[in-house]
């Protein structure tokens, strides 16, 4: 009887393909393009802003150490390095000063490191850019700006630049403090906030214009996987009880990473409505197929079929309707999502070419200036290089089984309405 529905289903859906058919595949085949195409590129941006954010400018974990008597830099990283998970940890100070060039003055974000941070932190050199100049922190006065923060302040490899700080732990009594430091790079994160208004200075620098001491430095630590983050922060809590404050990359940018979240949330459930219309469009043209075939189900109803059988052939329909909608749409989706960047760039050509033929054609002649190049994706406007994409197969397991259960949930309605029909009846008016 099982073989029999969904012999008599492929038949009754393919005998007569119709048009409503043909749209309600289209439409979940639609649906899943765009939703696995938006859903991978947000991925891209998620992991892309993460690994800047996380990688050049905080931390897996900080800690911060609240009783240096009891806990010296030392004994600190003596205990954290009896974790395996941890594979870096970096001394590191935050404070906040105004830069000076010949030509501007700015508010920054100074970051004292130490000097050998690329050979202990591999994530940083992985993510951190040096377009022009060097990563050199040997010096003390050595400084490496931001490229975007270089260019607003017009500033060059070799310049001289004044620092401007305040020294001083009571509001009142703060010291100005002032150095002429010698630039020797631009940086780029990728992350234009960053690349704006933050600079690095080394530690022996960060000492002498902000007057602190080892023990005023935080600690930066790196782990394997960031996702276990809060098994080690517990850890570290633990072996170093009340001594210490402990702060995740999580609680540092909560606001960011769940105001993304909810984002990749919103688009997701507006683009799946394009699945939802697919759905509907499968209760229409199920219901065609009742309607034109009203004679053929009363025959099956007289010669014995049961209402249950009736109703699983069309629900069998609705899932041949789910799972080509589905494989078609994954399939193109993946194509896209995979080549994204290329298919951008022949929009580019395409437009740009076409562009070009009205530009001699008709606007040259009369005078007008060129038309600059199109492009989908200006590194000037948005700042990046290209469409970060990330594809979660889970992402895409959770699309397809929505697909195909809404198909079938779809079907559900017409199908039930086809078991009901009285053979007699059918038979009789037919």
């Amino acid at each position: 009887m099982k073989l029999l529905s969904f012999y008599l289903a492929k038949r009754y859906l393919t005998a007569k393909w119709s048009l409503m058919s043909t749209l309600s595949i289209l439409m979940i085949s639609f649906g899943i393009i765009t939703l696995i195409t938006v859903i991978s590129i947000m991925n891209g941006f998620h992991t892309n802003y993460r690994k800047k954010i996380i990688e050049t400018n905080t931390y897996h974990i900080i800690i911060q150490n609240n009783n240096y008597r009891n806990n010296s830099y030392q004994y600190i990283k003596s205990i954290l390095a009896k974790n395996k998970e941890i594979i870096s940890i970096i001394p590191y100070f935050n404070g906040e000063g105004i830069i000076k060039s010949n030509w501007s003055t700015m508010g920054i974000v100074i970051k004292a490191l130490p000097a050998d941070v690329l050979s202990k932190d591999s994530g940083f050199k992985r993510e951190i850019q040096i377009p022009k100049g060097e990563f050199d922190l040997t010096k003390p006065y050595n400084i490496i700006v931001g490229e975007e923060l270089a260019r607003e302040i017009g500033i060059n490899i070799g310049d001289k630049v004044s620092i401007l700080t305040f020294r001083g732990e009571d509001f009142n009594f703060l010291t100005p403090s002032i150095k002429v430091m010698n630039v020797v790079g631009f940086f780029k994160t990728g992350y234009w906030d960053f690349d704006r208004g933050m600079v690095y200075i080394s530690l022996k620098a960060a000492y002498s214009l902000f007057g602190i001491s080892e023990r005023d430095l935080s600690l930066g630590v790196k782990i394997k996987n960031i996702f276990r983050v809060d098994k080690v922060a517990r850890w570290i809590q633990h072996r170093l009880e009340e001594d210490v404050y402990i702060r995740t990359w999580i609680d540092m940018n909560r606001p960011l990473f769940e105001a993304l979240k909810n984002e990749k949330i919103a688009i997701g459930f507006v683009v799946f409505l394009i699945i939802v219309s697919g759905a509907f469009n499968i209760i229409g043209s199920l219901i065609m197929t009742i309607m034109d075939k009203r004679k053929e189900i009363g025959i099956l109803r007289a010669i014995g079929a049961t209402p249950s059988l009736i109703k699983r052939i069309f629900v069998i329909d609705g899932l041949y309707i789910g799972v080509l909608g589905t494989l078609i749409g994954v399939s193109v989706g993946l194509f896209i999502t995979v080549h994204i960047n290329e298919i951008f760039h022949m929009l580019e050509i395409i437009i740009n070419f076409f562009k070009n033929i009205i530009y001699n054609l008709f606007l040259m002649p009369l005078g007008y200036l060129p038309i600059p190049d199109f492009k989908l994706l200006s590194k000037s406007i948005y700042y990046i290089e290209g469409v970060p994409v990330e594809i979660h197969l889970l992402d895409i397991l959770i699309i397809s089984v929505m697909a195909i259960g809404l198909s079938v949930l779809a079907a559900y309605y017409p199908a039930n309405k086809a078991a009901k029909l009285k053979p007699v009846e059918t038979i009789r008016y037919e």
